[in-house]
C-alpha cells in the first residue's frame, strides 16, 4: 500500500515540476517579446507650458526643462531615461529612476512635468538639441 501512495506522489510532483517549468518558460518568452525595447523607442517629455519634446532612447542625452513651475534635468542614457535632478521639494520624479519600455511614465507633480515612453513610429526624426518644440508649431 505505501508503494502506490508513494507513486501518486512521484506522480504528482512531476506534474508539478512540469507545470512549473512551463509556466517560467511562457514567462521568458512573453518578456522577451512584449517587454523588448525597439530601438525606435522615444521618451516625450511634457512641460507644464505645453511644450512637448521627443527624445530618442537611441540617443544619449540630457535635457534640462525649466518653466516656471521649477527646473528638471532629464538624461537619456543606455536606450533608458530618468529624471536625473528637480528642483522640487520631495523628489519623487527623481526617485522613480530608470524607464524604457513603451507605456511606463515618470510623474513629476509639483512641476506639472510627465515622461512617457512611446513606440516611434518613424514619423519625424526626434530632435535632441535641447529646445522645446511647442504643442501645435
Amino acid at each position: 500500500m505505501a508503494t502506490q501512495g508513494s507513486g501518486k506522489n512521484n506522480r504528482l510532483s512531476l506534474i508539478i515540476i512540469v507545470v512549473v517549468v512551463v509556466v517560467v518558460a511562457a514567462s521568458v518568452a512573453a518578456i522577451s517579446v512584449f517587454g523588448a525595447q525597439t530601438s525606435a523607442d522615444k521618451a516625450v517629455v511634457h512641460a507644464s507650458d505645453g511644450t512637448v519634446r521627443e527624445l530618442p532612447l537611441s540617443q544619449d542625452a540630457t535635457v534640462t526643462v525649466t518653466t516656471d513651475k521649477g527646473t528638471n534635468e532629464v538624461e537619456v542614457k543606455g536606450g533608458q531615461v530618468r529624471v536625473l535632478d528637480a528642483d522640487c521639494p520631495n523628489h519623487d520624479c527623481v526617485d522613480q529612476g530608470w524607464i524604457s519600455r513603451a507605456g511606463q511614465q515618470i510623474v513629476c507633480l509639483p512641476h506639472e512635468l510627465w515622461i512617457e515612453i512611446v513606440a516611434d513610429e518613424g514619423a519625424d526624426g526626434a530632435d535632441a538639441s535641447g529646445v522645446f518644440d511647442t504643442v501645435g508649431s
